[in-house]
C-alpha cells in the first residue's frame, strides 16, 4: 500500500513550489524528506494529507485516487503530526480520546494504557494536565493521539524543530518504536542531516521544489551531487 505521486506540480499565486514530483513511498518504512527551508518539503507533506490540492498530476494511496476521494477518507488512512503540538486544555487522556470521538471509534482505556506501556510512556501521564507538560511531552501526546486513530501512514512535519537535543531524541525514538511495533509507514520532514541518518530507511532531498535525490540513507551520504554535498557540508558546519 504505497503512496504514489505522478507528475505532481504545485504553485501558490503562480509561484511554483513543487515541480514535476514523481515518487513512491513504500509501506512500513521511515521516509525522510530532507532539504533547505523553502525547498517544498512541508508543501509535499500537506499534499499527502489532502490539506491542499496539486495544480496538476496525480496522488494515490492503495486504490484511493486523491482527486476522486473525500479528504476525510484519506485522513483516516494517513494521519499527520504538526510542527507545533496542537492540544487543548485538559488532561492527557482528554486529548488522547479526542480523535477517537471525532472518528466515532470505541474508547478503550486499558488499550490506551497498554499502548503507552508498549511505547515506554508511564500510564500516570493520562491524568496530567497538558499545561504542565514540556513541549517535548506535548509532542509525544500528539503522536500517540494520531496513532490511536490507527492510520496506515503517519506524516511528521519537523516534529523536533522546537526541542532541545535530549527531548528531540526521545521523540525520534518514539517514532522509531511506532514504525517497528505497529508497522506504520512514516514520512517525516526535516532539515537536519543527522536526523535523517539516525532514523531513515530512505531519504528524499528537495531543492527549489524539485527532487534532487531519492534513495537509501547510505546512498544519500555517498552522493556526489553538488547540491546534496553542499547541503551536507553546511549542515555539519564544515
Amino acid at each position: 500500500m504505497s503512496i504514489r505521486l505522478k507528475n505532481v506540480n504545485l504553485s501558490y499565486e503562480e509561484n511554483p513550489v513543487l515541480k514535476d514530483i514523481n515518487i513512491e513511498f513504500s509501506p512500513q518504512k521511515i521516509h525522510v524528506l530532507l532539504g533547505p527551508s523553502g525547498g517544498g518539503k512541508s508543501s509535499l507533506l500537506r499534499l499527502l494529507n489532502a490539506l491542499i490540492d496539486p495544480n496538476s498530476g496525480e496522488i494515490s494511496y492503495n486504490n484511493l485516487i486523491y482527486s476522486q476521494t473525500h479528504p476525510k477518507e484519506i485522513r483516516k488512512k494517513i494521519g499527520m503530526v504538526f510542527q507545533k503540538p496542537a492540544l487543548f486544555d485538559g488532561t492527557v487522556y482528554d486529548n488522547l480520546i479526542w480523535s477517537l470521538k471525532v472518528q466515532k471509534l470505541p474508547i478503550n482505556k486499558p488499550k490506551i494504557e497498554n499502548m503507552l506501556s508498549q511505547l515506554d510512556i508511564p500510564t500516570d501521564y493520562l491524568a496530567k494536565d497538558i499545561e504542565n507538560l514540556s513541549v517535548g511531552e506535548q509532542q509525544r501526546v500528539c503522536i500517540v493521539r494520531t496513532l490511536l486513530a490507527n492510520p496506515d501512514v503517519i506524516l511528521f512535519d519537523e516534529p523536533t524543530s522546537a526541542l532541545d537535543p535530549q527531548r528531540a531524541k526521545k521523540v525520534l525514538e518514539l517514532i522509531q518504536q511506532i514504525n517497528t511495533h505497529y508497522q506504520k509507514t512514516i514520512v517525516l520532514v526535516s532539515h537536519d542531516v543527522d536526523t535523517a541518518i539516525d532514523i531513515a530507511d530512505t531519504v528524499t532531498f528537495l531543492h527549489d521544489g524539485r527532487i534532487v535525490f531519492s534513495g537509501t540513507k547510505e546512498q544519500f551520504m555517498n552522493s556526489d551531487d553538488a547540491i546534496v554535498k553542499n547541503f551536507k557540508t553546511d549542515s555539519h558546519g564544515k
